[in-house]
């Protein structure tokens, strides 16, 4: 069973769930990408329909809610692991393996129905991820209305660093995320940016699902989710002004172009509270 540590204890980990274009750059991007409509995705449209009361309560149709998906906790592996894709019969089941990089809250003890207010005194801990996902199986279920479980929850598909105790993150919303692959910076985000914030998204899962110490929320990306080749090593860090969590995996399967990282904002320097690099042979 897949566990996490915090405060030199072990914790099952529960449900995993994760939150879909909860940034808006990357619904902008995915709107691109899916020949959708951009305006209906504009940063604009998505951050004024995200209403900051939405929990417990709300009726159907009063404010719009969080897009939530979840990934088993099979699918969980620590930083210096092989992401790998599953194979069927000896054939990779996807061509397109992307990266996405997150902020993971770590949920500490039981929420049911809480408010928003209440929220942050649920979490245990912090942590940067990587969503890997199957892009051309999401998107070929996105087209038929199937779920997406095969594309985002298959083996390997959660990655997670080491958590920092809630108590070391003064604000989780002035964390910045930062991924490079090969070492060039393809992500930078900062947490701010979140149109469903934290507190909102942990009073939402807490009604429509229950929350369990050991459930985990993936809480969405920023822009520059990109493809990832077989040999690939992928770099994510997570920082503030006194903490930071990193993780690094290499990538063993597929095979895609190469993302840009044009137009990124200049690293900041912030020393890491922990930095772990892995080297797959």
């Amino acid at each position: 069973m897949p566990v996490i540590s915090l405060h030199g204890a072990s914790v099952a980990v529960g449900t995993i769930y994760c939150i879909g274009k909860n940034y808006a750059d990357h619904a902008e991007e995915m709107a691109r990408l899916e020949n959708t409509r951009p305006e209906s995705h504009s940063k604009e449209n998505l951050q004024a329909n995200a209403r900051p009361s939405v929990h417990a309560g709300a009726a159907a149709g009063e404010a719009s809610e969080p897009m939530v998906f979840s990934k088993p906790a099979s699918s969980l592996i620590y930083s210096g692991g092989r992401i790998e894709i599953p194979k069927l019969d000896g054939k990779k089941i996807s061509e397109a393996l992307h990266y996405e990089t997150e902020l993971v809250v770590a949920i500490g003890k039981t929420a049911e129905y809480i408010s928003p207010a209440e929220s942050l005194g649920v979490v245990s801990g912090y942590a940067v991820g990587l969503d890997m996902t199957l892009r051309d199986r999401q998107s070929a279920a996105k087209r038929s209305g199937h779920p997406w479980l095969v594309s985002k929850g298959f083996r390997t598909s959660a990655v997670v660093s080491n958590f920092v105790g809630a108590e070391q993150v003064k604000d989780p919303h002035q964390l910045t995320l930062t991924l490079h692959k090969n070492g060039a910076r393809v992500q930078h985000g900062c947490t701010r940016d979140m149109i469903f914030k934290i507190d909102v998204l942990i009073a939402y899962l807490s009604a429509v699902f229950g929350l369990c110490a050991g459930d985990l929320i993936y809480t969405g990306t920023p822009a520059g989710v990109g493809p990832v080749h077989r040999g690939d090593t992928l770099e994510a860090t997570l920082t503030q002004t006194i903490a930071a969590v990193s993780i690094s995996n290499k990538v063993l399967d597929p095979a895609l172009g190469n993302a840009s990282a044009n137009a990124l904002p200049p690293d900041e320097h912030h020393e890491p509270l922990s930095t772990l690099t892995a080297f797959v042979a």
